[in-house]
């Protein structure tokens, strides 16, 4: 099965960072974002890869090239304007050599077997037009989300059903944006921009079609917000076996760290190969310097992340430090458990 990951967005939730970069390209915990999605590719042995560029297009395509260094072949689909994530995986047809698809949203980083999806979804009921796979949420009255039946079901998205449904209680359940489709739901998606939500699985639903849902358990961060993009950093470097399958290591010292003498690391952190930590810094606990990221002389990093070419000075809580200086985006720490 070929695979679509989807990494057109415009980042506009994550301000002056998705200025800097787009999502897919966020370091999470030195490995830019997206080869979350490539790692778990290669791990479920698929190599045929479809990515959407638009926002940053070309900072990400010089970064994968080709997919090789990742075990994949990587494909581009070029959005001069952006299409949305229905328009998007459209234009993208001409690429895949066969559908069903698997479709992977590119900021995401999970503990999820996609072998399993693909094998769920072969098992469906015949004539299941997609597999959407779900999660729990603490606070589901936050969202829209999705209603999944007792049998497994998707009976409801954004409050509609079809009328025929029975009105049995349903399970609310979060999209995590990983899915695999059929042609039968893509023929909905109309020409030009569209959402694949409203556009195809609405009126899919609605006309009775089967749409059956896989319910992950495992751990699963989307990085859209400063918040939630700083909070999966620290959660990783606190508690690496989170994913089993990461681009590399999550936590710890690479070898080619270059650390002054008379610095201090407290664990736990991830400090990658060519990131540079000053004399009397003192780093951690649950931090992150990438590589060609700098925590500069006497100053203090934790519960924070260094992006490459930026520079932390001074007593540093809470903050992302990107080349154009730090955001704060952790007023009120959480408890982290390691």
């Amino acid at each position: 099965m070929q695979v679509m990951i989807l990494a057109a967005g415009r980042s506009t939730r994550l301000g002056s960072l998705g200025m800097a970069l787009p999502k897919p390209l966020l370091p999470v915990c030195g490995y830019p974002a997206v080869t979350y999605a490539l790692a778990l590719c290669r791990q479920a042995g698929l190599h045929d890869i479809v990515i959407n560029l638009h926002h940053h297009g070309d900072k990400i395509g010089k970064t994968l090239g080709d997919g090789s260094q990742f075990g994949v072949n990587l494909r581009y689909s070029v959005e001069e304007a952006l299409l949305g994530t229905g328009g998007g995986v459209g234009k993208a047809r001409s690429l895949f050599a066969s559908e069903p698809v698997l479709i992977i949203n590119g900021k995401v980083a999970a503990d999820v077997d996609l072998r399993a999806i693909i094998a769920a979804h072969a098992q469906a009921p015949r004539g299941t037009v997609a597999t959407m796979v779900l999660r729990e949420d603490p606070h589901p009255e936050l969202w829209a989300p999705i209603g999944v039946d007792a049998e497994g079901r998707v009976v409801s998205i954004r409050g509609q059903r079809p009328v025929s449904t029975a009105r049995a209680p349903l399970a609310p359940r979060m999209f995590t944006g990983i899915h695999v489709v059929e042609s039968a739901l893509l023929d909905r998606l109309p020409a030009g921009v569209s959402d694949i939500i409203g556009d195809a699985y609405i009126p899919a639903l609605c006309a009775g079609d089967h749409i059956a849902a896989m319910t992950m358990t495992g751990y699963f961060a989307e990085h859209s917000t400063p918040e939630s993009y700083l909070a999966g950093n620290l959660a990783l470097v606190a508690n690496p076996g989170l994913l089993p399958h990461p681009p590399g290591p999550l936590a710890g010292v690479d070898p080619a760290a270059q650390i002054d003498p008379s610095a201090r690391i407290v664990p736990p952190v991830r400090l990658a190969a060519g990131s540079v930590v000053e004399a009397g810094a003192v780093v951690g606990p649950w931090a992150v310097v990438c590589g060609g990221g700098r925590v500069s002389s006497g100053s203090q990093v934790v519960r924070s992340v260094v992006w490459p070419g930026a520079v932390a000075q001074g007593n540093l809580t809470g903050t992302i430090v990107g080349p154009e200086g730090p955001l704060i985006a952790e007023t009120t720490p959480p408890p982290v458990t390691v």
